[in-house]
């Protein structure tokens, strides 16, 4: 659902420049789950796309293996030899095709896909099948990077070399690219599309007497070098010691998430945090698991009755603060710790190998004792960051005016 809010706040920033009646296709990889999750939005499959009626052969081990590979090599020839990538794909994927032919722009969304610890290969042919087709093409607020491998350097320098626009979500991300050589120019940072989403200004509901606090986990395997093989153990204990601190000092404690109620999905963080509470946590009064699913305007009006939120999940973190609510992270990449140290809170940002029970509970009490006074300066912020996540939209219509003025067709 992470992946929901970059999205929505995406189309909003669109449509804000380019008008409510812009039509805009959203290519997914599980195209029948996302229209029955999002119906407002026009979703079809993209190149790569899964879809929920294939037979488990046909979407794992070595048939989808070999469908990748061919779909891959078909938008390597595309440029050059069109005809035969086009008897490569499927009636579907030509289709896809056709549908970004016809595009004004192709824009890749925001989030954290081009890292190393994911296979970034369908995102990629996406983006430069679009260059091959001559679209106009930019990717909306990414954290990315670092590309150690020259596998991987290759397919990002293509990437970005064939776009307009890269908006990015901090600074660490551009030295990343930077260090590939890429056209600086290109590069912009911005804040990140979900906080188009921001309403930090509504009213708070009246809180009763204890204090409230939502915390998002997650299972995580990429921990970094040095870490140990007990760094996973580690970091599952300084939560449940967190909330059972919290606990007894009188908070209402709360395990939630943006990754939870869909069955489809890859991983359910809710049934992680049933398992720590079971484990760890067995009998503890104030803790409990909220497993529903939530839409991510639905999420942000659940965040806005607590009072602090510990976020493993960046969008949690950000929906959190979109309502003005503030936030502890352990962040499990860079990226949660690049955007607390933007708004001068980095103190407040726990790398998830180092996170122990007493920081986050240090760090819960500070945001706890900053009252209205902290979510104030957090509205005064995120208002900003609203403005600013419309950026990258304004650019492509900048870009785009641009290129009809040069005689280009986009």
């Amino acid at each position: 659902m992470g992946d929901a809010a970059i999205l929505q706040g995406e189309v909003r920033a669109l449509r804000a420049v380019f008008g409510e009646d812009a039509e805009i296709d959203v290519a997914e990889q599980t195209p029948t789950v996302a229209k029955r999750l999002y119906p407002a939005i026009r979703f079809h499959a993209g190149l790569h796309a899964l879809h929920a009626h294939w037979p488990r052969w046909r979407s794992h081990g070595g048939v989808a293996s070999l469908r990748k590979r061919r779909t891959s090599l078909a938008v390597r020839l595309l440029a050059r030899h069109p005809r035969l990538a086009r008897l490569l794909l499927s009636r579907e994927q030509r289709r896809h095709l056709d549908l970004m032919a016809a595009a004004d722009v192709v824009v890749a969304t925001g989030g954290t896909y081009f890292v190393e610890h994911y296979d970034f290969t369908a995102k990629a042919d996406e983006l430069l099948a679009a260059q091959a087709l001559g679209r106009p093409t930019f990717l909306f607020t990414q954290s990315l990077g670092p590309f150690t491998r020259p596998r991987s350097q290759a397919t990002m320098r293509r990437v970005v070399a064939g776009a307009q626009g890269v908006f990015l979500r901090d600074e660490r991300s551009r030295g990343h690219l930077r260090a590939l050589g890429v056209d600086e120019a290109t590069l912009h940072v911005h804040a990140d599309a979900a906080f188009a989403l921001a309403t930090p200004e509504a009213p708070r509901p009246g809180g009763p007497v204890p204090a409230r606090v939502a915390i998002s986990v997650r299972r995580w395997s990429h921990f970094k070098g040095g870490a140990g093989p007990e760094a996973g153990e580690r970091y599952r204990r300084a939560v449940a010691e967190a909330a059972r601190a919290l606990a007894r000092a009188g908070a209402e404690v709360t395990f939630l998430s943006t990754c939870q109620g869909v069955p489809e999905y890859w991983t359910d963080d809710s049934r992680f945090a049933q398992q720590l509470v079971a484990d760890r946590l067995p009998g503890e009064p104030n803790i409990t698991v909220d497993t529903a699913f939530r839409s991510p305007a639905d999420l942000a009006d659940r965040l806005r009755q607590f009072d602090v939120a510990i976020a493993t999940r960046m969008h949690f973190a950000i929906l959190a603060l979109c309502v003005a609510t503030p936030v502890v992270a352990i962040a499990y990449e860079f990226k949660s710790r690049e955007l607390l140290r933007a708004m001068g809170r980095e103190a407040w940002a726990f790398d998830i190998e180092d996170v122990t029970a007493d920081g986050l509970v240090q760090a819960t009490r500070e945001a706890l004792a900053g009252g209205a006074a902290l979510r104030g300066a957090i509205e005064e912020q995120v208002i900003a960051y609203r403005e600013d996540a419309i950026g990258p939209a304004r650019r492509i219509r900048t870009a785009l005016a641009a290129g009809r003025a040069a005689g280009g067709r986009a």
